[in-house]
Protein backbone atom coordinates (compact mmCIF):
# COMPACT_ATOMS: atom_id res chain seq x y z
CA UNK A 1 0.00 0.00 0.00
CA UNK A 2 2.91 2.52 0.54
CA UNK A 3 4.79 1.72 -2.63
CA UNK A 4 0.74 2.30 -4.21
CA UNK A 5 0.71 5.53 -2.19
CA UNK A 6 4.16 7.20 -3.45
CA UNK A 7 3.27 6.19 -7.46
CA UNK A 8 -0.05 8.19 -7.58
CA UNK A 9 1.23 11.30 -5.55
CA UNK A 10 4.16 11.69 -7.96
CA UNK A 11 1.93 11.26 -10.95
CA UNK A 12 0.17 14.87 -10.64
CA UNK A 13 3.79 16.23 -9.55
CA UNK A 14 5.11 15.44 -13.03
CA UNK A 15 2.00 16.38 -15.05
CA UNK A 16 2.08 19.94 -13.85
CA UNK A 17 5.56 21.07 -14.61
CA UNK A 18 4.90 21.39 -18.32
CA UNK A 19 1.41 22.78 -17.47
CA UNK A 20 3.34 25.74 -15.78
CA UNK A 21 5.77 25.95 -18.79
CA UNK A 22 3.20 25.88 -21.10
CA UNK A 23 1.70 29.83 -19.82
CA UNK A 24 5.05 31.70 -19.75
CA UNK A 25 3.79 34.49 -22.54
CA UNK A 26 5.96 34.81 -25.82
CA UNK A 27 6.55 35.55 -29.09
CA UNK A 28 7.46 33.77 -32.08
CA UNK A 29 8.72 34.64 -35.68
CA UNK A 30 10.71 33.95 -38.61
CA UNK A 31 13.21 36.16 -40.81
CA UNK A 32 15.84 35.63 -43.24
CA UNK A 33 18.68 37.50 -44.63
CA UNK A 34 20.55 36.96 -47.52
CA UNK A 35 23.96 38.01 -49.68
CA UNK A 36 24.75 37.51 -53.51
CA UNK A 37 28.51 36.75 -53.90
CA UNK A 38 30.45 35.45 -56.93
CA UNK A 39 33.46 33.03 -56.77
CA UNK A 40 36.90 33.63 -55.25
CA UNK A 41 38.49 30.90 -55.76
CA UNK A 42 38.79 29.66 -59.22
CA UNK A 43 40.08 26.06 -60.42
CA UNK A 44 41.16 25.57 -64.40
CA UNK A 45 42.12 22.16 -65.54
CA UNK A 46 44.78 21.87 -67.68
CA UNK A 47 45.47 18.93 -70.35
CA UNK A 48 49.10 18.06 -72.39
CA UNK A 49 48.41 15.69 -74.55
CA UNK A 50 50.89 14.75 -76.84
CA UNK A 51 47.86 13.46 -79.20
CA UNK A 52 47.09 16.74 -79.81
CA UNK A 53 50.14 17.80 -81.93
CA UNK A 54 50.93 17.21 -85.61
CA UNK A 55 54.54 18.33 -85.27
CA UNK A 56 55.18 15.75 -82.50
CA UNK A 57 55.67 17.93 -79.75
CA UNK A 58 55.66 16.38 -76.14
CA UNK A 59 54.42 16.49 -73.23
CA UNK A 60 57.41 18.11 -71.59
CA UNK A 61 57.93 20.81 -74.19
CA UNK A 62 53.97 21.69 -73.71
CA UNK A 63 54.71 21.80 -69.72
CA UNK A 64 57.35 23.98 -70.26
CA UNK A 65 55.14 26.01 -72.66
CA UNK A 66 52.22 26.27 -69.75
CA UNK A 67 54.77 27.55 -67.12
CA UNK A 68 56.15 30.24 -68.95
CA UNK A 69 53.54 31.26 -69.85
CA UNK A 70 51.86 31.44 -66.34
CA UNK A 71 55.09 33.00 -64.96
CA UNK A 72 54.60 35.94 -67.43
CA UNK A 73 51.29 36.27 -66.42
CA UNK A 74 52.69 36.82 -62.80
CA UNK A 75 51.37 33.53 -61.43
CA UNK A 76 52.60 31.26 -58.71
CA UNK A 77 53.10 28.81 -59.86
CA UNK A 78 54.13 26.89 -56.57
CA UNK A 79 50.91 27.81 -54.62
CA UNK A 80 48.90 28.10 -57.77
CA UNK A 81 49.63 25.23 -59.97
CA UNK A 82 49.51 21.15 -58.88
CA UNK A 83 50.16 18.25 -60.82
CA UNK A 84 46.54 16.56 -60.93
CA UNK A 85 47.44 13.37 -63.51
CA UNK A 86 49.76 11.77 -65.17
CA UNK A 87 48.77 8.74 -67.68
CA UNK A 88 50.07 6.68 -70.78
CA UNK A 89 48.57 4.96 -73.56
CA UNK A 90 49.72 1.42 -72.46
CA UNK A 91 47.63 -0.17 -75.02
CA UNK A 92 49.29 1.86 -77.77
CA UNK A 93 52.31 0.52 -76.63
CA UNK A 94 51.58 -3.32 -76.60
CA UNK A 95 50.23 -3.22 -80.01
CA UNK A 96 53.00 -0.56 -81.86
CA UNK A 97 55.61 -0.21 -79.66
CA UNK A 98 56.54 2.99 -81.12
CA UNK A 99 53.70 5.33 -80.28
CA UNK A 100 53.21 5.67 -76.87
CA UNK A 101 51.19 9.14 -76.08
CA UNK A 102 51.54 10.63 -72.80
CA UNK A 103 49.02 13.13 -71.20
CA UNK A 104 49.94 15.14 -67.93
CA UNK A 105 46.67 17.28 -66.25
CA UNK A 106 47.12 20.35 -63.66
CA UNK A 107 45.00 21.76 -61.89
CA UNK A 108 45.36 25.81 -61.60
CA UNK A 109 44.09 27.99 -58.87
CA UNK A 110 43.13 31.45 -59.64
CA UNK A 111 41.22 34.45 -57.67
CA UNK A 112 39.26 36.24 -60.31
CA UNK A 113 37.11 35.61 -63.77
CA UNK A 114 39.52 38.60 -65.28
CA UNK A 115 42.73 36.26 -64.49
CA UNK A 116 41.01 33.10 -65.98
CA UNK A 117 40.31 35.20 -68.75
CA UNK A 118 43.84 35.93 -69.37
CA UNK A 119 44.74 32.76 -68.48
CA UNK A 120 42.68 31.13 -71.36
CA UNK A 121 43.50 33.26 -74.04
CA UNK A 122 47.45 33.18 -73.00
CA UNK A 123 47.55 29.13 -73.21
CA UNK A 124 45.55 29.14 -76.53
CA UNK A 125 48.23 31.38 -77.92
CA UNK A 126 50.82 29.16 -76.50
CA UNK A 127 49.13 25.80 -78.03
CA UNK A 128 47.84 24.94 -74.56
CA UNK A 129 44.51 24.42 -75.94
CA UNK A 130 42.90 21.97 -73.54
CA UNK A 131 41.52 24.14 -70.69
CA UNK A 132 38.41 23.15 -68.90
CA UNK A 133 36.53 25.38 -65.69
CA UNK A 134 37.21 22.16 -62.99
CA UNK A 135 35.22 24.04 -60.03
CA UNK A 136 34.45 27.63 -58.41
CA UNK A 137 34.18 27.84 -55.14
CA UNK A 138 33.72 30.90 -52.40
CA UNK A 139 36.41 31.27 -49.86
CA UNK A 140 34.61 33.39 -46.75
CA UNK A 141 31.56 31.45 -47.03
CA UNK A 142 31.06 30.36 -43.68
CA UNK A 143 32.22 33.43 -42.09
CA UNK A 144 29.09 35.10 -44.70
CA UNK A 145 26.47 32.75 -42.95
CA UNK A 146 27.47 33.78 -39.64
CA UNK A 147 27.37 37.14 -40.22
CA UNK A 148 24.13 36.41 -41.99
CA UNK A 149 22.97 34.57 -38.70
CA UNK A 150 23.39 37.63 -36.95
CA UNK A 151 21.64 39.94 -39.09
CA UNK A 152 18.13 37.37 -39.28
CA UNK A 153 18.51 37.29 -35.45
CA UNK A 154 18.34 41.34 -35.12
CA UNK A 155 15.69 41.76 -37.86
CA UNK A 156 13.95 38.74 -36.15
CA UNK A 157 13.54 40.21 -32.80
CA UNK A 158 12.52 43.78 -34.66
CA UNK A 159 9.43 42.03 -36.15
CA UNK A 160 8.63 40.20 -32.28
CA UNK A 161 8.85 44.05 -31.13
CA UNK A 162 7.01 45.30 -33.74
CA UNK A 163 4.16 42.68 -33.24
CA UNK A 164 4.30 43.04 -29.21
CA UNK A 165 4.20 46.89 -29.17
CA UNK A 166 0.45 47.43 -30.33
CA UNK A 167 -0.10 45.05 -27.41
CA UNK A 168 1.59 47.29 -24.85
CA UNK A 169 4.17 44.14 -23.89
CA UNK A 170 8.01 44.23 -24.62
CA UNK A 171 10.02 41.22 -25.58
CA UNK A 172 12.73 39.86 -22.98
CA UNK A 173 14.79 37.24 -23.41
CA UNK A 174 15.03 34.75 -25.99
CA UNK A 175 13.32 31.21 -25.01
CA UNK A 176 14.30 29.34 -28.37
CA UNK A 177 16.84 30.48 -31.45
CA UNK A 178 16.68 27.88 -34.74
CA UNK A 179 18.50 28.05 -37.76
CA UNK A 180 15.89 26.35 -40.53
CA UNK A 181 17.20 26.81 -43.87
CA UNK A 182 20.77 27.40 -45.26
CA UNK A 183 20.98 28.23 -49.18
CA UNK A 184 24.50 27.81 -49.62
CA UNK A 185 27.17 28.29 -52.23
CA UNK A 186 27.16 25.56 -54.59
CA UNK A 187 29.53 27.01 -57.38
CA UNK A 188 30.17 25.46 -60.34
CA UNK A 189 31.48 22.10 -60.91
CA UNK A 190 32.74 20.92 -64.15
CA UNK A 191 31.43 22.46 -66.47
CA UNK A 192 33.36 23.87 -69.74
CA UNK A 193 34.11 27.62 -70.06
CA UNK A 194 31.28 28.35 -72.71
CA UNK A 195 28.80 27.44 -70.13
CA UNK A 196 29.85 30.24 -67.93
CA UNK A 197 28.98 33.67 -69.04
CA UNK A 198 31.78 35.07 -71.53
CA UNK A 199 31.86 38.16 -74.19
CA UNK A 200 34.86 37.90 -76.79
CA UNK A 201 36.71 41.50 -77.61
CA UNK A 202 37.30 39.97 -81.17
CA UNK A 203 40.58 41.95 -82.88
CA UNK A 204 42.32 40.81 -85.93
CA UNK A 205 46.07 41.96 -84.96
CA UNK A 206 45.62 40.66 -81.00
CA UNK A 207 44.37 36.90 -80.03
CA UNK A 208 40.44 37.46 -78.50
CA UNK A 209 40.59 37.74 -74.88
CA UNK A 210 38.13 36.13 -73.24
CA UNK A 211 36.08 38.07 -70.25
CA UNK A 212 34.70 36.28 -68.37
CA UNK A 213 31.65 36.86 -65.95
CA UNK A 214 30.10 34.62 -62.92
CA UNK A 215 26.86 34.89 -62.54
CA UNK A 216 26.19 36.10 -58.65
CA UNK A 217 24.91 32.73 -56.62
CA UNK A 218 22.52 33.54 -53.17
CA UNK A 219 23.88 32.61 -49.82
CA UNK A 220 20.37 32.73 -47.53
CA UNK A 221 19.65 32.00 -44.18
CA UNK A 222 16.51 31.69 -42.18
CA UNK A 223 16.19 31.81 -38.12
CA UNK A 224 12.99 30.83 -36.35
CA UNK A 225 13.24 32.67 -32.37
CA UNK A 226 11.06 32.71 -29.87
CA UNK A 227 10.59 35.45 -27.31
CA UNK A 228 9.69 35.89 -23.62
CA UNK A 229 6.79 38.64 -23.35
CA UNK A 230 6.14 40.52 -20.06
CA UNK A 231 3.04 40.07 -18.39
Amino acid sequence: MKLLFITLFAIPFLWAQPQNENHIPYIETSAEADSLVVPDEIYLSIELRESDERKNVSVEQLEKRLLETLLELKIDIEKQLKLADLSSNIKNYFLRRKDIKKSKRFELKVFDASTAGLVLAALEENGVSNVRLAKTDYSKLEELKLQLLGEAVIKAKAQANAMAEPLGQKVEKALFISDNIHSGFVGYRQNTLEEVVIAYEMNMKEVAVPEIQFKPQKIQVNVKVRFRLNN
